[in-house]
């Protein structure tokens, strides 16, 4: 009997061929008397189709396709998981999960068009990502023109039509076999593969497919790429710059991938100015802003765990979302986590051979990551997931040492939050603590602010300790410790400051 690990991809080839690049619905898999999973087939090279199946319990599993006039039918049996093989991210409340339970905390970067560099820059692209603190890549599946990007792409994913525009059904095989094979390889580094279906920055016709090719290039999306454990769909990068679509286009879409992946892989939209409203189909939400404070409101007003996919750059390029100093990024990331969400990388440090990491990958150049991977280790060791703490009810202008401070505020602040307008919130948000709290952990972050002292209100009958964390510099040290009530810590006045309290356990 065949055997495969659990969240490992199962895959039948079929000799055989029809017009359509989707055998649609085609086969069944079947464990036990449990529930049939449907899935397509689709052309994987000139003459030959294939089903793919992502088993997600052990034991055996049973299979019957109808495929070309043929009825195929079989079973295979699915072992333990491989180490380090957790399965599909998934979400939960306002943080994300492994499906097998084990956390997951994304710490992205973007490499827009790297697949369409040559292998020897790809190869070093996964060599670079081998060594890095990134378990999320943002990418594009259609070519990209911008500057710093405007090589001829030497493979394309389908075939042109007579009058020049794309036909779906003629799939590439070169394409497509070298995008599985970065697929997989990204999947054994632990990396997630945000795969951008769509973009703007096109002069070769992409973006102008009508609805029914878009349909049936998800379609063949979902068939091919399903059965990966590690493959999420982002709908567009800046929706909202693609004018050959409409809102209905886009919930068209969106329904599309909800109704036809059987695994029910993440699923998000990038805007570029209008955040695109929440759907059912929604699993996160993606979004470009350099306003980080507000994530906090997007977490609260979503119900959705948040990533800021692109809040600006480190580098030196001319564009201003392309030249943040290194501070300035490292700040951004902590005060994303501070306020409850997720931060992704992207560095454009020109070079006079244009292979800049936003766009064809490579190397790193910049001081972001390894401050980021000093942020992430500190969020695995901290136990469970922390959320971020929001204190409108919280007077900036109130003396906080004042012991009757909430009798005396008379909740007059908090009446004006309620009737203050959601677009005018963002103000007030930086004027809030940025603090994201576990059981049993807090974590303020104060960015560009120098106070020199920090007070809090700890639970009686408990004991904390404090640490004091330079985000630049990557140290931590003891401030405190047996820390109960109310309580005043002395800082060193300097900006890029955290403090890290956690609750000692009593003997």
């Amino acid at each position: 009997m065949k055997q495969t690990s659990l969240y490992e991809m199962f895959e039948i080839e079929i000799p055989g061929d029809q017009p359509e690049a989707v055998a649609r619905n085609c086969a069944r898999f079947r464990q036990s008397e449990g529930e049939k999973i449907v899935v397509s087939a689709f052309r994987k090279r000139a003459g030959v189709f294939a089903v793919r199946f992502l088993p997600r319990e052990e034991g055996e599993w049973k299979y019957e396709i109808s495929l070309f006039g043929q009825n195929i039918s079989g079973s295979f049996c699915c072992g333990p998981a491989e180490e380090g093989s957790h399965g599909l991210v998934q979400t939960q409340e306002d943080h994300f999960r492994y499906e097998d339970g084990a956390k997951y905390l994304p710490f992205g970067t973007t490499c827009y068009a790297w697949i369409y560099q040559t292998r020897e820059l790809q190869d070093e692209t996964m060599e670079t990502l081998s060594t890095s603190c990134f378990n999320k890549i943002r990418m594009l599946i259609f070519p990209k023109f911008m500057p710093y990007n405007q090589e001829e792409p030497k493979l394309f994913p389908f075939a042109r039509r007579a009058d020049g525009s794309w036909d779906v059904n003629r799939t590439e095989d070169a394409f497509w076999g070298n995008l599985d094979n970065r697929v997989a390889g990204l999947g054994r580094l632990g990396v997630e593969a945000d795969l951008i279906l769509f973009h703007p920055y096109d002069r070769w016709g992409f973006s102008e497919m009508c609805r029914e090719d878009c349909l049936a290039y998800l379609d063949y999306m979902v068939a091919r790429y399903g059965a990966y454990r590690n493959v999420w769909w982002s709908l567009a990068n800046e929706y909202e710059m693609l004018t050959t679509k409409t809102m209905e286009d886009w919930d068209a879409f969106g329904e599309r991938l909800r109704d036809t992946d059987p695994y029910h892989h993440l699923i998000s939209v990038h805007n570029i100015l209008i955040m695109y409203p929440k759907r059912d189909w929604m699993s996160h939400v993606s979004v470009q802003s350099g306003d980080v404070q507000r994530v906090a409101l997007w977490r609260e007003n979503y119900g959705l765990p948040v990533i800021d996919d692109e809040f600006g750059y480190e580098g030196n390029i001319e564009y201003d979302w392309g030249n943040l100093s290194a501070f300035d990024f490292v700040d951004r990331c902590w005060t994303v986590v501070a306020r409850g969400g997720f931060p992704t990388h992207g560095e454009t440090f020109h070079r006079e051979d244009e292979v800049l990491w936003w766009s064809k990958g490579g190397k790193l150049y910049g001081q972001s990551e390894p401050r980021m991977a000093y942020l992430k280790k500190l969020l695995y060791e901290l136990p469970g997931y922390g959320k971020g703490q929001f204190f409108w009810y919280q007077d900036p202008n109130q003396d906080k040492s004042d012991a009757k401070k909430e009798e005396d505020q008379g909740n007059a602040f908090a009446r004006l939050i309620a009737r203050t307008p959601e677009e005018n919130k963002g103000g007030l948000i930086s004027m809030q603590p940025m603090v994201l709290a576990g059981d049993g952990w807090k974590l303020r972050y104060f960015g560009r602010t120098c106070p020199w002292i920090m007070r809090d209100q700890l639970p009686e009958g408990t004991r904390w300790k404090a640490e004091l964390i330079d985000v630049w510099e990557m140290t931590r040290k003891e401030l405190a410790e047996d820390l109960s009530g109310e309580i005043a810590l002395k800082l060193p006045a300097k900006q890029g400051m955290a403090v890290l309290l956690t609750r000692e356990v009593l003997q």
